[in-house]
């Protein structure tokens, strides 16, 4: 309500007050059609509120009815035989009825003189019989007169007045809508009293104050006062004493289809009935109404003309000032409560005074006046006021766009957002970063199309800048084709000239190649300190490993039990398998190609087919299908191995439930158009590899991440995120590429393209089947490593081979025993990584002082050892094998020499 001015609404409040009460006030004038209709009301609906309980009534009614002429046998076109009045007269004597009252006129003798002389014997034993007479208004012309209304009184005969204990007459006074509402006490001019006025000085009832108790109460809809037909009255196995038994009994008749010689008028009744528009009521129910509210002295009364007046006018007045202070929703919803107050305000009326008053003409004149005019008002003034704000937003929001027109070149995104999350504005700078033109940027769902990557920060963003008034950081957005966008964003808030929020100024500057670089920086720092934390833990682990694997050698050439064997070898895999996992770790963190030479992929599906029959869950079967006439490949046999096994560890890991794991080999001819279609796919010969499983399948919205590094799906724990992108390097190092084709829930397959050999020699397989190993000859062969379990095995291999060992922990204590025992010494076997002195710093010592000495180096970080050729290095772990074969090679170069 700030936005009206209080003064201009003021003089419409106090001038719409007076005419408010004016006009209700004119609505108490006799001559007010509609002010007469809502008093009628009024009267009318508050009886409905004090109706009351019926069960105990002082007055009955016995109705002369249709049912009663048949069942006696009468001619309802005749006179009541006056006998039976007789009768019903002396039955009702017996039961002690208080008092009769006929409300039927019994003006004149009959032709037969006996039932009139029985009835008026009969009313003068009673004692208490009052009888009813009417005063007759007829209009009669002559000639000379026109129009002159006579008046005519009928009396009860002579011998029936003398004879009753009182009569009155049987008039009622009803309004236009045939209600009878007020009472009708006495004749003034002829000095007769009404029905009940005369019952009640029979009855020797308080005489009535004129002073207000002038209007009728009713207890109930019409034939609400018990009642028996005239017929049943007469029969006292019908109806019983106990229902005349100090009651007031009226005697009258019931309206009825047909003709009828008796009076048989009737009244409207003030309640009202859902589906029917009137309801009427007998007179004599009317008289015998009167006659209960006298008797029980609840008659109802209304206010002096100058009190309603003054009513009327201080309710206008509050009307007025109530609803032309509230908002119209407030207004309905207080002219409600405002209606039920009033009918509270009736309800405790009439029931602790017993007053009435026109309490309609507020109800539905002054409160629903008072808030249309309010409304109405104040939506003139809403307009107004709208018309004002609007002009005032398009001056700002032209402001804002002149504004816009100085920084259109700005490189950075420059956007406007009203209230409501719509674009308003954005330069041409935002249309080239999202792709969206500047009109479209405008469009319904833009703005939320473009934070939509994350848009809980964005919300809260925007919340801080509402509250705060600016905001800073970066926010993930996204372009128009979908495409990631990492943004600097600042958002400000701008106000209108009264302080409230009116819309929010984003400048966003792209960010996105930036965050890239740093994130190839920092992912290139971490792979670098993975290398060096892979070199020290390969070092510990291979010493670790290479006592584990000669040691499950040796016990192997021991004759032990099957089962035993079989738990051997069983060691054995897992030991190799560590030692792969190692050099998968050093592969993927120093990038090294290792060595080449030509082999055969058949090789090497059908080793990988061997080692997963024996080691995934018997849930999971295993098929390999490779043609005979394979193409050679150029490849390190060891990282491909490891290719293999990442994938086929994959596939069993989205098979938790078993499924089918094929392997398989082809070669093939990529032209241009083909190649095209894979990623990073060239034309040329390549023999194609291919893992397929049924498992789980990739979802499409991950498929871009699987080759990133540390990526990975899988539970903490359970996976690395290293083995993808170690095959993605190792198919790079082969000049190779790959192919992923997956559906959810329909399984993945693999397809990697590695090129045939150029000029294909021999195709070798992975492991060959090593010729016969040749025994020492008491050959003194000097073992240094720092890790004296694997001198210890080292020592028990050789020595099991016909081999003297001695062993020193350092190069320092082998250099010192070599002095002590020249030329003993047939061979040293240098670790080299050691404290004191190590391997390499002792190799070099030893290449100068006794250059004729074979030196065989052993590393614990895998790999190629710079300086040395292929048979002077051993890679822990190593097999006994392996090192029974470099210790001959060695030595045998030595004799050749």
């Amino acid at each position: 309500m700030a936005l009206f001015p209080i003064r201009s609404r003021a003089l419409v409040a106090g001038g719409f007050g007076l005419l408010l009460v004016g006009w209700t006030v004119s609505l108490l004038a006799p001559g007010s059609r509609l002010g007469g209709e809502l008093v009628r009301s009024s009267y009318d609906w508050s009886q409905s509120l004090v109706m009351g309980d019926f069960t105990n009534s002082p007055v009955v009614i016995v109705y002369l009815d249709m049912d009663s002429y048949q069942r006696e046998r009468l001619d309802p076109e005749r006179p009541w035989s006056r006998s039976l009045h007789a009768a019903l007269l002396r039955r009702l004597t017996v039961a002690g009825a208080k008092g009769v009252i006929f409300d039927i006129i019994f003006d004149e003798a009959s032709s037969n003189a006996a039932p009139d002389l029985e009835f008026a014997r009969a009313l003068r034993q009673n004692g208490h019989a009052v009888l009813a007479g009417e005063l007759n208004r007829s209009n009669r012309s002559t000639p000379k007169t026109e129009g002159i209304e006579l008046i005519e009184l009928s009396r009860p005969a002579g011998m029936f007045r003398d004879a009753a204990g009182g009569w009155g007459a049987a008039n009622l006074i009803p309004d236009s809508d045939f209600v009878v509402r007020r009472r009708f006490d006495r004749l003034a001019d002829a000095n007769v009293p009404s029905l009940d006025e005369a019952a009640a000085e029979v009855l020797g009832l308080p005489a009535t104050n004129q002073n207000g108790a002038a209007w009728i109460r009713y207890y109930g809809r019409p034939l609400a006062i018990p009642h028996v037909s005239y017929s049943t009255a007469l029969r006292s196995d019908e109806v019983g004493d106990d229902f005349f038994r100090d009651k007031v009994v009226f005697v009258g008749a019931r309206p009825m289809t047909g003709r009828f010689m008796d009076r048989r008028d009737e009244f409207r009744s003030p309640f009202s009935a859902w589906g029917a528009q009137y309801l009427f009521m007998p007179a004599v129910e009317v008289h015998a109404t009167q006659l209960i509210n006298r008797i029980r002295g609840d008659s109802l009364r209304r206010p002096a003309a100058a009190w309603e007046i003054g009513l009327l006018g201080l309710t206008a007045v509050l009307s007025t000032l109530i609803w032309f202070r509230v908002r119209p929703l407030t207004g309905a919803l207080l002219a409600v409560v405002a209606e039920l107050g009033v009918l509270g305000i009736v309800g405790v009326t009439l029931a602790a005074g017993r007053f009435w008053f026109p309490w309609l003409i507020v109800s539905a004149v002054q409160i629903p006046g008072a808030l249309a005019a309010s409304v109405l008002y104040q939506s003139v003034e809403w307009y107004r006021q709208k018309r004002l704000l609007e002009e005032q937003r398009r001056a700002a929001e032209q402001k804002i766009h002149e504004q816009a027109a100085l920084i259109e070149k700005a490189q950075d995104a420059i956007l406007v957002e009203n209230m409501a999350g719509r674009i308003i504005y954005a330069n041409s700078s935002a249309e080239k970063l999202y792709g969206w033109s500047v009109g479209e940027l405008a469009a319904e769902g833009v703005a939320r199309l473009i934070a939509a990557p994350a848009r809980v920060r964005f919300h809260e963003a925007r919340q801080a800048a509402v509250e705060k008034g600016e905001w800073f950081g970066e926010l993930e957005q996204q372009a128009r084709d979908g495409r990631g966008l990492m943004v600097s964003s600042r958002f400000t808030l701008i106000k209108d000239e009264h302080g409230a929020a009116k819309s929010l100024l984003f400048i966003n500057t792209d960010v996105t190649e930036k965050k890239r670089l740093e994130l190839e920086f920092f992912q290139a720092q971490r792979i670098e300190s993975i290398g060096g934390l892979a070199s020290g833990m390969a070092h510990d682990l291979n010493n670790a490993l290479a006592p584990i694997l000669m040691g499950l050698q040796l016990l192997q050439k021991q004759k032990l039990d099957e089962e035993t064997q079989r738990m051997l070898g069983v060691m054995e895999e897992n030991t190799h398998r560590g030692a792969d996992m190692v050099r998968q770790v050093l592969l993927f963190s120093r990038g090294r190609n290792g060595e080449r030479e030509t082999l055969a992929p058949a090789s090497l599906v059908d080793e990988m087919e061997r080692i997963l029959r024996q080691t995934f869950p018997k849930s999971i079967s295993v098929a390999a299908m490779v043609p005979g006439d394979l193409w050679p490949i150029v490849g390190n046999a060891t990282q491909l191995h490891q290719v293999l096994m990442n994938l086929c560890v994959n596939a069993r890991d989205a098979m938790p439930g078993g499924g089918q794991l094929t392997l398989a080999a082809d070669n093939v001819e990529l032209a241009e158009e083909e190649a095209r279609q894979i990623p990073n796919g060239v034309a040329g010969k390549f023999v194609m590899l291919i893992v397929s499983d049924t498992g789980s399948g990739i979802a499409p919205a991950i498929m871009a991440r699987i080759f990133e590094p540390f990526f990975t799906t899988k539970p903490p724990g359970q996976g690395t995120g290293l083995g993808l992108s170690t095959t993605a390097r190792i198919m790079s190092q082969h000049a190779g590429f790959m192919n992923v084709r997956s559906e959810p829930g329909a399984g993945t397959t693999f397809e990697l393209y590695l090129p045939c050999a150029v000029n294909p020699g021999p195709a070798v397989a992975k492991h060959r089947v090593p010729p016969e190993l040749r025994r020492g000859n008491g050959e003194l062969l000097l073992v240094v490593d720092d890790e004296q379990s694997v001198r210890e095995m080292v020592a028990i291999g050789l020595t099991s081979q016909g081999y003297r060992v001695v062993s020193a922990p350092n190069g320092a204590e082998a250099i010192d025993w070599l002095e002590k025992h020249p030329g003993e010494a047939r061979l040293v076997l240098l670790d080299t990584d050691m404290p004191v002195l190590n391997g390499r710093a002792t190799a070099d010592f030893l290449r100068v002082r006794v250059p004729a000495l074979p030196i065989l180096l052993m590393s614990g970080e895998g790999g190629t050892i710079a300086g040395d050729d292929k048979d002077a290095r051993l890679s822990k772990p190593f097999a006994l094998e392996e090192l029974l074969r470099a210790v001959a090679r060695r030595l045998a170069g030595r004799r050749s020499e």
